[in-house]
């Protein structure tokens, strides 16, 4: 359906693609994936007719229709939301407005033409009649436009967005650049063009809008090219990456995992085909350095020179994934309690966000927080983080804790003038770190050419990055991130990942990518109506167990993985509800197998972590070491108590898995 041919483009000296080729059929759903700057924005904009190549050349057929979401869109302030969301079905609105004309013609005034004797040469009768043919024709082609279903497809899209009925009518000015990017997004679903371009279309999505958008794009039934750093989106919905590397497209297929895998195998294969060939090479030379002096020998010297010279060498190039090899700085320790929120009441006004809010967070838990947008989410966020004080109720820190917060207007408050080293110097000092700095800065992806830029030219991603590293050089027992991936390129989430991983502090996070709740979170509390649901475990875990409660939560009810926007009910289930194997799908399945591992595997690195708190407390050398005995006996405690938990879901899994197996012989 669009075929790109041998392109080539350059900004100044800057070659950006290089006889790169793509050619996408009706149906694909294809990941655009690069590093920073290779090209990803320049080639979607090409696609959409926005530049045109120096070289080569791109096909379509007449009459596709292409729609593009940017990652900046230009002003679109002056109107309403539902305006602007139906504005590019000017033709359907323009027969919906001719039709209620004839209607209120034909039956205000022109009831009498209509009722009245008919008379021969009449020409009331005959403008009645020419009215009655023309509002049949229109009624006609309204249907056909599916235009009496277009503003209800509008209003649904409206609400996936995260729009309540009462912002459909509100000014585009009043709302902020995201929700502005929301409104552009659902023009865009509900125009359904043939092919879609979307340019990082999750960085302005919470998580409930972001599941409800991948259920609408696995039901798209055009062709979508899609840039996006977020891993567990591209897993879920592409059928095929493209990879912008150096200039060219290799084009694998499957999701993001299958192609990390396949391109690993292609480099080791181009590496041992590399490496065979300089063998090659070397035998060659050798035979000519050997022999070019013997006259018998001459035509086969000859013979190997002019192979080495029509021999097309091998290019390895070098994996684009880096992987950093630094230990991280880690909090001073703290009891076993971080923080506490007792009988905490929030509101905004007449709105009560929080009439009683109780919570406990252990050192050591990666708490994410989710739930639908204004469910309370950021505002909880804040109050741990001390930027909002409670109505009523008290907020309490453990002994010796201090709490970093990060939300995005942090990006906006870096000092434009410093330098990237100057602005981590001036955190680092303080706490005499500023030998780590460089190292530091390097984990975090900046070079040593990096480090003497200014803050102002930096990317958002690279300030994202830039923010994080001043929070984590000196760490505090409690941090609170919110959205702390948006921004950042698939390395760049890696480093943040790996950092957090390694953090021993607690962490309570807000973040729609499931990539890293999966990869860092132990428990999920889903924020629902002013109440806390704690789920332990990751986000795989907390969508498992979502599911089996979803029966009990009615028909209206939605679930993580989409659905409807009605909000849910319901406390968790109960340590009873492992499903029946019988009633699984193949995917559920595997998800029970996938569980049962890593709940197994956690278990017997519990396990060891208890043999050894064990040593230390049985150890004579340590008995003077009160502080640390008492640290030691709180872990230990709070290991004993995860593995009563895990252990009771151990037992539910293996039964489940054994009757699996069962079933299957």
């Amino acid at each position: 359906m669009l075929h790109l041919i041998n392109i080539c483009k350059s900004f100044g000296a800057q070659r950006v693609l290089e006889q790169a080729s793509l050619h996408l059929r009706p149906g694909m759903r294809v990941g655009l994936v690069g590093a920073n700057g290779a090209g990803k924005t320049t080639l979607l904009r090409m696609m959409a007719g926005e530049l045109s190549p120096d070289e080569g050349e791109i096909t379509a057929p007449k009459g596709l229709r292409i729609g593009f979401l940017p990652q900046e869109i230009e002003e679109i302030a002056g109107h309403s939301v539902m305006e602007e969301v139906l504005a590019s079905h000017a033709e359907v609105l323009a027969l919906e407005r001719r039709i209620e004309e004839l209607t209120g013609v034909l039956g205000g005034s022109g009831a009498d033409a209509l009722t009245s004797p008919p008379r021969s040469g009449s020409r009331r009768q005959g403008q009645a009649d020419r009215w009655l043919k023309e509002l049949g024709a229109l009624q006609t082609a309204f249907e056909n436009a599916r235009g009496y279903e277009l503003e209800s497809q509008a209003q649904a899209i409206l609400r996936g967005m995260g729009f309540k009925d009462s912002d459909f009518h509100r000014s585009i000015a009043e709302l902020s650049g995201g929700w502005r990017m929301r409104v552009a997004l659902a023009r865009l679903l509900l125009e359904q063009p043939d092919l879609l371009l979307m340019d990082e279309p999750t960085n302005h999505l919470d998580l409930e809008s972001l599941l409800w958008l991948e259920e609408f794009l696995l039901g798209w039934q055009g062709a979508l090219v899609i840039v996006s750093h977020d891993r567990y989106f591209l897993n879920r919905l592409v059928t095929h990456i493209a990879d912008l590397d150096r200039g060219k497209i290799d084009l694998y297929v499957g999701n993001y995992d299958r192609f990390e895998e396949e391109k690993l195998q292609r480099y080791e294969s181009l590496l041992n085909a590399a490496k065979n060939q300089q063998r090659e090479i070397e035998a060659a030379e050798a035979f000519i350095r050997r022999f070019r002096a013997k006259n018998t020998k001459a035509r086969q010297v000859q013979q190997k020179i002019r192979q080495l010279e029509r021999l097309e060498r091998i290019e390895v190039p070098t994996l684009a994934r880096k992987t950093i090899k630094f230990r991280f700085p880690q909090p001073p320790r703290s009891g076993r309690v971080v923080a506490e929120a007792k009988h905490v009441r929030k509101a905004y006004g007449d709105h009560v966000v929080y009439a009683d809010l109780n919570l406990v967070i252990e050192r050591g838990e990666k708490i994410a927080l989710v739930g639908p947008n204004g469910a309370g989410k950021s505002t909880l966020l804040k109050l741990l983080a001390g930027v909002l004080p409670p109505d009523a109720g008290v907020i309490r820190l453990g002994h010796a804790v201090r709490r970093a917060y990060y939300a995005q207007h942090q990006i906006e408050v870096l000092k434009p003038d410093l330098t990237v080293l100057a602005t981590m110097e001036e955190v680092a000092a303080p706490v005499g770190r500023l030998p780590e700095v460089r190292g530091f800065l390097g984990a975090f992806l900046f070079a040593e050419d990096d480090v003497s830029k200014k803050v102002t030219v930096l990317s958002g991603g690279e300030k994202a990055r830039l923010a994080l590293a001043r929070i984590l050089i000196d760490p505090a027992g409690l941090l609170l991130l919110d959205e702390p991936t948006n921004h950042l390129d698939m390395d760049s989430r890696a480093v943040l990942t790996e950092a957090l991983r390694q953090f021993e502090g607690a962490i309570v996070f807000i973040s729609h990518d499931r990539h890293l709740i999966n990869a860092i979170g132990t428990k999920v509390i889903e924020v629902r109506e002013g109440n806390l649901a704690p789920y332990p475990g990751d986000w795989e875990y907390y969508t498992w167990k979502k599911s089996q409660e979803e029966p009990a939560a009615g028909p209206d009810s939605r679930s993580p993985s989409g659905g409807s926007p009605q909000a849910t009910s319901g406390a968790p289930a109960g340590p009873d509800s492992t499903p029946s194997p019988r009633s699984l799908s193949y995917r559920e399945r595997k998800e029970l197998q996938r569980r049962f591992r890593k709940v197994e595997k956690t278990i017997l690195e519990l396990e060891d972590r208890q043999k050894e708190l064990a040593a230390v407390l049985a150890d004579p050398a340590h008995m003077s070491d009160y502080e640390l005995l008492f640290a030691t006996s709180e872990e230990l405690n709070q290991v004993r108590d995860q593995l009563a938990v895990l252990n009771g879901e151990w037992e539910r899994l293996a039964e489940a898995v054994e009757a699996l197996e069962q079933q299957r012989s």
